[in-house]
């Protein structure tokens, strides 16, 4: 009997302590930061204003531009060949029908590389020019008291307020610091 007391008094004390928790709301504070300085900078204008970012954009032009000869050279071969299947008949047309697709899948080929080259190429100078950016963004945070620095960008930075851009000063950072 006193063990019978014993298990309805604990079984009572656990369904009260349980009931305490469930029953009252859990309060959590996070702490929100506060934000004091905060600036922004137009990346976009610092890939086309920095000498960096021109160099970098003839770069790619001038690679693009070499890529795209060695297209059309393969372009015009193909081209060519087509011209000259209007001429042949029987296993001369078969065997020049097959030499075409083959060139075709050559130039279809040459061109998916070379793209991917491209974008390769372009990708490495974004990320080599953000990098960059990022240096001088701490280091004008420290010496400017900045507590945030953002990219804008007009998705997603609706408004700025005068003086809070800070893209021209970056900009000749930029061209000091990696010329």
């Amino acid at each position: 009997m006193i063990r019978l007391r014993r298990l309805t008094l604990t079984s009572l004390l656990c369904l009260t302590a349980f009931a305490g928790l469930v029953s009252t709301p859990a309060t959590v504070h996070a702490a929100v930061p506060e934000i004091g300085k905060i600036a922004v900078v137009d990346m976009q204008r610092v890939l086309n204003e920095t000498s960096a970012g021109k160099q970098a954009r003839k770069d790619l032009e001038s690679a693009s531009s070499a890529k795209q000869k060695k297209l059309d050279k393969l372009q015009k071969k193909f081209e060519e060949g087509q011209a000259k299947l209007a001429e042949l008949k029987g296993e001369a047309l078969l065997a020049a029908q097959e030499k075409l697709q083959a060139d075709y899948l050559e130039l279809q080929s040459m061109y998916m590389t070379l793209q991917q080259e491209l974008a390769e190429q372009e990708s490495r100078t974004l990320e080599k020019m953000y990098g960059n950016c990022q240096t001088l963004a701490k280091d004008m945070a420290k010496e400017l008291g900045l507590d945030l620095v953002l990219i804008r960008d007009q998705s997603t930075v609706l408004f700025v307020a005068d003086g809070v851009d800070v893209t021209d000063d970056v900009i000749k950072r930029y061209d000091k610091k990696f010329p």
